[in-house]
This record gives C-alpha cells, sequence and structure tokens, in this order.
C-alpha cells in the first residue's frame, strides 16, 4: 500500500501551475445590475415582521389551547 504523504506530494507535483488553473475574466458590466429594482421593498419588510410575528402569536396560541384542554400533556416539573 503506498504512503499516504507520497500520494499527497505527487497530486501536489501533478497539479497545473496557477497560470493555468485560474482564468482571468473581464470586469463585469454594473451599469446593467443598477437598472434593476430591488426584489424586497420596504412594505415586503414589513408584511414579512408582521407575518412572522402573527404567526407566532397563533402558534403560541395553539400550544396553550392544546395544553388547557390536556391534548398536549407538558410537565415542566418532570423536566428538571
Amino acid at each position: 500500500m503506498p504512503d499516504f504523504e507520497a500520494l499527497i506530494r505527487h497530486q501536489q507535483l501533478k497539479q497545473p501551475t496557477t497560470n493555468q488553473r485560474l482564468k482571468v475574466v473581464n470586469k463585469p458590466d454594473f451599469e446593467e445590475e443598477k437598472n434593476e429594482e430591488p426584489t424586497i421593498k420596504q412594505s415586503g419588510l414589513l408584511v414579512n415582521f408582521f407575518g412572522g410575528f402573527i404567526g407566532s402569536v397563533i402558534g403560541t396560541l395553539t400550544i396553550l389551547f392544546l395544553y388547557v384542554n390536556e391534548y398536549l400533556p407538558i410537565d415542566l416539573l418532570k423536566l428538571k
């Protein structure tokens, strides 16, 4: 079985040089990206915030409802 370090050394020597591996690309045109409108507007952020808040309130109320009606037994004293 060949030596692990010898295999690594062989792979490193066999690699192409950085000039052969890396490719130089032209500078992208940023003017085209500036013309695009942002996907999330200020009103969208507010809708996401209040939607998440209302969802967490509904989830909490659902868990409390299930706990009060004894469909979901939560024994906090047993967790100690």
